[in-house]
C-alpha cells in the first residue's frame, strides 16, 4: 500500500482493510484524531450520543452517565492494529522523552496488550499488573532492579484511577523503590488529567466525552434518554450513535 494519507484511511470501509495496516504505512507522520476515530468506528469501538433524547446513552460501571464511550479492546484485539498503535504511541513518547526504558508495564487487562506492543518497539522488558480486591492492581511475578526505568502505559484514560492503582501496585510489590520514566503514555485520552505525579501524560489522541455522576444531574436522563450499560447493549448504542466522519475530533 505504501505510505497512506488521511484520504486513504477515510476511504477504508471494512475491518478487512484495517487488518492490512502496519506502522510503515504511516512512516513519518502521526494519525490524526479523526483518522483514529474512523478506525475505531469501523471496529465498532467508539460511540457518541446523537443528541436525540429518544436514543439511549451510556450508563457507567460506577453509576454515572456519559454521552460517549470507547471500547479499545474492540480495536486492540486485532494484533496488527495493536502493534501499529504501540509503535505510534512510542514515537509520540520519544518526542518528549528519549531516555532509558527498561520496562514497559500496563494494567490488567485492557492495558496489557498495548503495553506489550510498546515494549517490543522499545526493546524493553514487559509485564502487567493483575487485578486485586477493591479495584487494586498488584505486581507479583517479577522484580524490577533499582537501576531500571519503568514506562507506564495505558490504552484508555478516563480518570487517573487505573494509573494510580498500577503505580501503587508496582511500588507495593517490589522489594525496593522503583524508578519511573518522566512521562506516562496513553493511547486514547478522554480525561482532563494531563499531569500524573508531576509527570506529563502523553496521549496519542484526545476526545472530549462528557460524564455525569448520576441520573439526577445527567441532562440526557432529564431529557428522557434511556441509560444502558455498554457491555450488555453495545449493539443498541452503536445503532443510535452519532455517525463518525472525517471531521470528528470530539464527542461534543
Amino acid at each position: 500500500m505504501g505510505v497512506l494519507n488521511s484520504e486513504d484511511v477515510f476511504a477504508m470501509t471494512s475491518v478487512g482493510e484495517l487488518r492490512q495496516l502496519e506502522s510503515e504505512h504511516f512512516a513519518g507522520r502521526h494519525l490524526s484524531e479523526a483518522e483514529i476515530g474512523h478506525i475505531f468506528g469501523l471496529c465498532e469501538a467508539m460511540w457518541f450520543h446523537s443528541g436525540n433524547p429518544e436514543h439511549p446513552h451510556a450508563e457507567l460501571t460506577a453509576g454515572g452517565c456519559s454521552d460517549g464511550f470507547i471500547d479499545t479492546l474492540r480495536v486492540l484485539r486485532y494484533t496488527n492494529l495493536c502493534q501499529l498503535f504501540g509503535v505510534k504511541l512510542l514515537e509520540k513518547i520519544r518526542e518528549r522523552y528519549n531516555g532509558a526504558i527498561d520496562w514497559v508495564i500496563g494494567s490488567d487487562h485492557a492495558g496489557a496488550d498495548l503495553s506489550h506492543s510498546v515494549a517490543i518497539g522499545a526493546n524493553a522488558q514487559h509485564d502487567f499488573t493483575v487485578k486485586g480486591p477493591e479495584k487494586t492492581q498488584q505486581w507479583k511475578r517479577l522484580t524490577i532492579a533499582p537501576d531500571e526505568v519503568v514506562l507506564q502505559v495505558e490504552e484508555l484514560m478516563t480518570t487517573a484511577s487505573t494509573l494510580k492503582a498500577v503505580r501503587q501496585g508496582i511500588r507495593d510489590g517490589n522489594p525496593h523503590p522503583v524508578r519511573f520514566a518522566p512521562v506516562v503514555g496513553v493511547l486514547i485520552h478522554r480525561s482532563d488529567v494531563t499531569v500524573f505525579e508531576d509527570r506529563p501524560v502523553t496521549a496519542y489522541a484526545h476526545y472530549d466525552i462528557q460524564t455525569w455522576s448520576g441520573p439526577d444531574v445527567c441532562p440526557l436522563c432529564q431529557a428522557g434518554s434511556k441509560r444502558i450499560r455498554p457491555k450488555e447493549h453495545w449493539v443498541e448504542l452503536a445503532r443510535y450513535g452519532k455517525p463518525l466522519s472525517p471531521g470528528l475530533t470530539t464527542g461534543s
